[in-house]
């Protein structure tokens, strides 16, 4: 009888068996591999589009700037900037109510400008405010934004400065010009138009001319808007690369006082949110709640912005002459108590900027030098003549260390306030001068090419409010 070997069945059951321990060892370290691991929270941040922050100043290039919805006013950008707060009375879009603030200090310790030139116009009861639905950005080429007080570049900037610089027009031989037409709609019958044109001819002149017209019903009841405004500039193009900037800028806004909507009232209407006489106001609303009757309060106010800007390349600097005019004119109507009560009041600004900029002395040192005369208040009584001069020096110590020292004097002459407590008050405003160096010094030290250091100590002068 033939005998078999039992050696060779052995050696396929120990392989066959090592077969299967190397997949089941390979299918568990692949589930194990699988497996999710919890690594925490991670913080993605980029920079925004269009926006570049520097120790100096934040840079917003309006054509590049990214957020949800629409960018029509200027509110609707700050809202995205760290560092800025925005209130709105309408959620629907700017508002002679909103207010802004640079940590924590409103415009009536700061200074907002179009072309460097101060657009803040005569408030009441210790402010000088801004009706931020005047400014849409059809024709603001970019935002600038400097924290605090320390340049003396700026007049009465305590809490820091937000400027605009308009767009110019093109310097081309291209007679073709660039067309922008942009219009949406939203609920509570908001809607938004504009249009531009923006070119130039022959590589002597330049223009650019906006209009646009925004409308909503409101969210609130008889909180309806409308804003009409309009633009132009003109460039021409001297010899000497020297330029002549005319620009003019007219705004309208007609804005509906929210009024109470209690359900408790008869005059309740289901078709708006509630809206009880103590809910909080915010400015540039009566002292009192507003109630539906016959009349309709509301606030309109119209606004026109004349500016002439002559620059001419002077060695190594840019020697700058700015004559500028605002106009503005307000109509308030409001029930106090039973009665309708409607008022007008008026205010102007008008003056001229001469600067020479960013001349280099010294190898190390960019100076700039300047002087400023404005007249501004109301068009009868109450008004200020303010003369100021002023110097800044940027002194680049290292590679690492800047240095920016300034000086700013003021002259004010005053022809406002009177009590109007009591019997007998005067009827005339009361006459007064004053006037003042005010330093600063600003210190920047590059830690890193990402990281900056900067420290500022400066002493502001705040313009009273008539």
């Amino acid at each position: 009888m033939e005998r078999r070997s039992l050696k060779t069945p052995v050696r396929w059951l120990l392989v066959c068996c090592c077969l299967l321990l190397t997949s089941a060892w390979a299918a568990a370290a692949e589930k194990e591999e699988k497996k999710p691991v919890d690594i925490g929270e991670i913080t993605v941040m980029a920079p925004q589009p269009g926006v570049e922050i520097t120790t100096e100043k934040t840079i917003i290039r309006v054509d590049e700037f990214k957020k949800p919805g629409q960018v029509r006013s200027l509110t609707d950008i700050l809202n995205e900037i760290g560092g800025i707060d925005v209130q709105r009375i309408n959620p629907l879009m700017a508002s002679p109510g909103d207010e802004v603030s640079i940590r924590g200090l409103n415009e009536g310790r700061m200074v907002i400008e179009i072309d460097g030139r101060r657009i803040n116009h005569s408030g009441h009861f210790g402010r000088y405010i801004v009706d931020w639905s005047t400014l849409n950005m059809d024709d603001i080429e970019r935002i600038e934004i400097i924290r605090g007080g320390h340049s003396v570049l700026h007049p009465f900037a305590i809490g820091g400065v937000i400027n605009m610089i308009t767009k110019k027009g093109k310097k081309t031989a291209d007679p073709t010009p660039d067309l922008n037409v942009k219009a949406g709609y939203g609920k509570f019958d908001t809607y938004s138009v504009s249009g531009g044109v923006l070119g130039g001819f022959k590589e002597a002149v330049g223009y650019n001319f906006t209009a646009s017209k925004q409308e909503t019903d409101g969210y609130l009841r008889n909180n309806f808007q409308e804003n009409t405004s309009l633009n132009g500039r003109l460039s021409f193009y001297l010899p000497g690369d020297a330029t002549l900037d005319l620009g003019t800028k007219f705004s309208a806004v007609d804005y509906g006082y929210p009024v109470v909507n209690d359900p408790a009232r008869s005059d309740y209407d289901p078709s708006y949110p509630d809206f009880l006489p103590t809910a909080d106001q915010l400015r540039h609303v009566p002292p009192t709640a507003q109630f539906a009757g016959d009349q309709t309060p509301k606030w309109y106010r119209k606004t026109n912005y004349f500016d002439a800007i002559l620059q001419v390349p002077a060695g190594s600097g840019t020697m700058k002459l700015h004559g500028f005019m605002t106009l503005g004119r307000r109509w308030n109507y409001y029930y106090r108590g039973a009665a309708f009560i409607s008022d007008k009041s008026d205010d102007k600004t008008q003056g001229v900027i001469a600067e020479y900029r960013d001349l280099e002395l010294f190898d190390d040192h960019r100076f700039t030098f300047g002087a400023e005369y404005q007249t501004l208040g109301t068009f009868d009584d109450n008004y200020y003549e303010v003369s100021s001069a002023y110097v800044q020096d940027v002194y680049r110590l290292s590679d690492r260390w800047t240095l920016t020292p300034g000086a700013r004097y003021y002259h004010v002459g005053m022809n406002t306030y009177y009590s109007q407590f009591g019997t007998g008050w005067p009827i005339e405003g009361k006459e007064q001068t004053d006037d003042g160096f005010y330093p600063s010094l600003k210190a920047d030290f590059l830690y890193s090419p990402q990281t900056a250091l900067y420290a500022a100590v400066s002493r502001s002068y705040r313009l009273p409010c008539p």
